[in-house]
């Protein structure tokens, strides 16, 4: 901004915005760690202290929780300090942005940052109880070039350091700094730069996170392997090019598939009426350029005016949309939160400009505030709900193959089927399909990565059958799977039912549904 349209920033203007921050993203979080459900990987790592984010590209976070716990083998649970510490890291974003963008008072500031860790997608990252920490400071990182600029060539080789920084934290941060570098293209147009100042400006940003990304493909990426690796193969030539239109909007149909009419009637006016932001400012840039531009750019400029929310919208999945198969997750969807912050800090910008008084913008910024921490206590409920309800089932589940096993001899068991969601968690997802997405059922024999690490919690002694992928052992399951029904039941309960079947206890989980002799396919 203008120094004589710039207010001027109170002294504890820092202090403010991050205890507001603070208060805010603990709104978010408290639910959570009232649910305090160990999510995902957490099984593994709080159990066995298993890490594995070498082979996932994610060295700064293996250093980062071997500096918090002083750990040699293995690593145990210490939340909820990783996620205040993200609470933390991104309170400190609202800071920086105050800065940066000279906003004067300090709930817009909190506002306008808000979003960043407090968008619906952003929950996932929040809940896990190990990762919290590092996914939070790869915003942090991929920021700091964009709000700590100074314009020097120093500067922009920390610029670098930062964003290789943050891509060894988590990669899907790197997002959040391509729609800030949109940001600060239309701030630099109200601003009234001249177009040579703008394309430069973000020539320097593009070819810093380009750089970025080389050395971290050099000196990192080569070593990813696993599911990562998996799900990170980049298109092949130009001909698969028009892919990426269709991954777009893929995308955002993705998101709009998690979401209900009602909370897109909620969000979706107003996201379209900041959208609606860049276009008027490039508009008028382009307008008021006439006299010192060619009529070929003058055109040139209103035809990017008119792209800038595309090109916002295209930045929320970034680098997704040049892969293959992109597999679309909430927790890589940290562009989102990205996306709504840098529409709060360009409206408010705008409304200063334009000498309209700041309760305006900060009513504006309330409303997505509002819906987030809405969703989010629906969310941390239905968390824990889960937990509640599953971790009931396992209990039973436990004592009754230890009762089976004390008459019989037993090696495996066998699961089938799901256990579904809790009653209260199914009517939450109703309301909020999102929900869906962010509670995965560990008592799912199609899903063996976490019903083998979930129910290790509780059964002991006794191998889940599902986890020798032998012919030999396939073929059992075969013939144990087809005996089913013509074996009776030794204990049934509302959630799943026992059967013993050759040294094999088999136990088919119900989802609630009414008792069945039909076998559930092998998962």
């Amino acid at each position: 901004m203008h120094a004589d349209q710039t207010p001027p920033v109170r002294p504890d203007n820092d202090r403010d915005v991050f205890l507001i921050l603070s208060g805010l993203y603990l709104l978010i979080l408290y639910p959570i760690l009232r649910a305090d459900r160990y999510y995902n990987d957490d099984l593994k790592r709080a159990l066995i202290g298993h890490q594995s984010w070498d082979a996932a590209g994610r060295p700064l976070t293996t250093l980062l929780m071997r500096l918090l716990q002083c750990y040699g083998r293995a690593m145990v649970d210490i939340s909820p300090l990783t996620q205040l510490g993200a609470v933390a890291a991104l309170a400190w974003i609202g800071v920086l942005i105050a800065r940066r963008y000279a906003i004067g008072s300090s709930w817009m500031a909190a506002l306008a940052a808000f979003p960043l860790g407090a968008q619906p997608f952003f929950l996932e990252n929040l809940s896990y109880k190990f990762d919290a920490l590092s996914m939070s400071l790869a915003v942090l990182f991929a920021l700091l070039p964009i709000l700590t600029q100074d314009g020097s060539r120093r500067r922009w080789w920390l610029g670098v350091l930062s964003l290789f920084a943050s891509l060894s934290f988590y990669q899907a941060a790197i997002t959040t700094y391509l729609v800030f570098i949109v940001l600060d293209f239309v701030l630099g147009q109200l601003d009234a730069r001249t177009p040579r100042q703008l394309v430069i400006r973000a020539g320097l940003q593009v070819m810093q996170v380009a750089t970025a990304m080389l050395g971290y493909q050099v000196i990192i990426g080569i070593h990813i392997h696993g599911w990562v690796k998996r799900n990170s193969e980049p298109l092949h030539g130009v001909r698969q090019w028009p892919m990426i239109g269709s991954h777009f909007v893929d995308f955002y149909r993705y998101i709009g598939s998690n979401f209900s009419e009602q909370w897109k009637l909620y969000f979706i006016p107003l996201l379209i009426s900041l959208l609606l932001l860049p276009v008027s400012i490039g508009v008028r840039y382009a307008i008021e350029s006439r006299p010192a531009q060619s009529r070929w750019a003058c055109a040139a400029l209103l035809l990017l005016g008119l792209l800038m929310p595309l090109a916002l919208l295209a930045c929320v999945p970034g680098p997704m949309l040049i892969l293959l198969k992109p597999l679309f997750l909430p927790r890589e969807l940290i562009g989102f939160g990205a996306l709504w912050s840098s529409l709060l800090i360009l409206l408010q910008a705008a409304l200063r400009q334009w000498r309209v008084p700041d309760r305006w913008g900060l009513a504006i910024a309330w409303m997505p505030a509002l819906g987030m921490c809405v969703i989010a206590s629906a969310y941390g409920n239905a968390l824990g709900e889960q937990k509640i309800y599953e971790n009931q089932i396992a209990t039973h589940l436990a004592d009754d193959l230890a009762e089976l096993k004390a008459g019989r001899a037993i090696d495996a068991f066998l699961p089938q089927g799901s256990a579904g969601h809790s009653p209260v968690t199914a009517h939450v997802i109703d309301q909020f399909p999102l929900v869906d997405q962010l509670i995965p059922v560990y008592l799912n024999a199609g899903d063996l990565f976490h019903l083998h690490l979930f129910l290790r919690y509780y059964i002991s002694g006794i191998e889940n059958m599902q986890l020798d992928d032998s012919q030999a052992n396939m073929q059992s399951i075969s013939k144990i799977q087809a005996q089913i029904c013509q074996t009776p039941i030794s204990h049934t309960t509302s959630a799943y039912e026992l059967r013993l079947i050759d040294r094999v206890a088999v136990v088919t989980f119900r989802a609630g549904e009414a008792p069945s002799c039909s076998p559930v396919p092998h998962g």
